[in-house]
């Protein structure tokens, strides 16, 4: 493209740029002139907020080396000619500048877009990749100052693409930084010498999240359950070398009673009596029995809600039949319909939760789950990410109330004093509010956290299983219509 052609370009799309820029800089004040220097710089951040800077870099940083000068001049106290000189010369540039910035965006469209969403989701966090590509844009908004607009018109297309690269970097950065770091450290450790199984399905989870989001960027949702998955096949992983490691230092015999013991903690949970002295599979089979008697026992459970519900069918059908019943009796039909609704809702919760999870019951006209799974470093509050699977399904079962009152109780055993359990429990049930409430479960109007401290047992303290059954966290779910 020759010089003449470029002029002739830069000169109609000029010509549209004064049509559609933006109203100029106004009069300035020319009586006081820190009034003046205080315009011309409003005038100037104007301009970068509309990135002007980058759009037309010389001409800008011209201006700014104008305000630069302007305010030195003001400091020293310098004649006011001066002072309006600088100003002057910067207004003219920054004019200037408004005018090139204006070609830019419009020789430059889809480089700009491009841009935009890489900085919308933080590339420029990324350092070097990103500064590299944001000097290749300046290039070309430098070119169009100087009218080489055939340099930014070859060259915009391949910036573009460069943008988009550091989107995806930037956006796999947040996903999955996590989860790259926890293989870059198992590397350091050599961890495949220990765990090579493990490592390779965590290597694998990272691969396919990877590829994943290089194909789709903007699928937020299952991006994150990539990225969820990779992070727990990293700690999965992680856990798997720890046991090698404990185990390689171990005898058979040694390694045997540390089964035995997790085995016999799991056991006394379940109440399923002393069976050390059956095979690991055999303790195991007695397990999994106790499940599957509890699950029984659940089902005859519902069972007789059902027919409760049967029942309250029945009754509202004779409540249908009836004419011109009083208000009393209307009363007596919604009260009905609630508990009908309340006993649905309280049956489908049930499934949401493992027996080792959490309890679910019914306390008067609120539904209470129990949560035994959840865990907490001790003498602490704060949630670590085992805990999100379980509270995943709170929210869930909160969601199935529509817009319920929710309480959060936070209990401790009784080992030290009363007035530090207090407050660790209430911090502990404002960590699990603070998770609900950042998650948009519930507006945090709508959730209540308390700390009832060591006040409220549901066993003795004075072994370790009773004290551990009252280390909890309940959570106390009131619907909007009460049964």
């Amino acid at each position: 493209m020759n010089k003449a052609f470029n002029f002739l370009l830069l000169g109609v799309v000029l010509a549209f740029a004064g049509a559609c820029a933006t109203p100029q800089t106004g009069s300035l004040p020319t009586g006081n002139p820190g009034e003046l220097v205080k315009q011309f710089e409003a005038e100037l951040t104007r301009a970068r907020s509309n990135q002007v800077d980058v759009l037309a870099p010389g001409l800008f940083n011209d201006a700014q080396s104008a305000l630069m000068k302007a305010n030195q001049a003001l400091g020293r106290g310098a004649k006011l000619s001066d002072i309006q000189g600088y100003v002057a010369q910067g207004s003219a540039s920054l004019k200037k500048a408004e005018e090139i910035a204006q070609v830019s965006r419009t020789i430059l469209g889809e480089t700009n877009k491009a841009r935009d969403k890489a900085l919308k989701v933080g590339a420029d966090k990324l350092g070097e990749p990103y500064d590299k590509v944001e000097n290749q844009y300046l290039k070309l908004t430098t070119a169009i100052e100087r009218d080489n607009l055939s340099y930014a018109q070859e060259n915009a297309l391949g910036v573009q693409a460069a943008f988009r690269d550091v989107e995806i970097m930037a956006i796999k950065d947040t996903a999955i930084g996590n989860a790259r770091k926890m293989m870059a450290d198992a590397d350091e450790a050599r961890v495949h010498k220990i765990a090579p199984t493990a490592y390779n399905d965590a290597l694998q989870a990272l691969k396919e999240a990877d590829a994943y989001i290089g194909q789709n960027p903007y699928e937020a949702d299952t991006i994150g359950q990539k990225a969820a998955h990779a992070e727990f096949m990293a700690r999965r992983m992680m856990s798997i070398y720890e046991s090698g490691n404990k185990f390689k230092g171990m005898t058979p015999e040694a390694s045997a009673l540390y089964v035995e013991g997790l085995l016999t903690r799991l056991g006394e949970s379940m109440n399923t009596g002393d069976l050390r002295d059956q095979r690991i599979d055999g303790q195991l089979n007695g397990m999994i029995s106790s499940v599957e008697s509890l699950t029984q026992k659940n089902q005859s459970t519902e069972k007789g809600n059902q027919a409760y519900q049967a029942q309250i069918a029945s009754l509202e059908q004779k409540l249908s039949g009836l004419k011109g019943y009083s208000q009393a009796q209307e009363t007596a039909k919604d009260k009905l319909a609630a508990e009908r609704a309340f006993n649905e809702q309280f049956n489908k919760v049930q499934r949401y939760f493992r027996p080792d999870e959490a309890e679910v019951y019914k306390q008067g006209n609120q539904l209470v789950i129990r949560m035994r799974g959840i865990q907490f470093p001790v003498g602490q509050a704060t949630l670590s990410p085992d805990n999100y699977t379980l509270l995943s399904k709170v929210q869930q079962a909160i969601a199935t109330f529509g817009q319920p009152t929710v309480t959060v109780e936070g209990h401790t055993d009784s080992t030290g004093s009363a007035q530090t359990n207090q407050e660790l429990s209430q911090k502990r049930a404002e960590a699990v509010k603070t998770y609900l409430v950042a998650n948009k479960t519930l507006p945090a109007n709508r959730i209540r956290a308390a700390g009832y401290g060591p006040d409220r047992p549901l066993a003795p303290n004075t072994t370790t299983e009773g004290r551990a059954m009252n280390r909890r966290i309940d959570v106390l779910i009131t619907p909007s219509q009460t049964p």
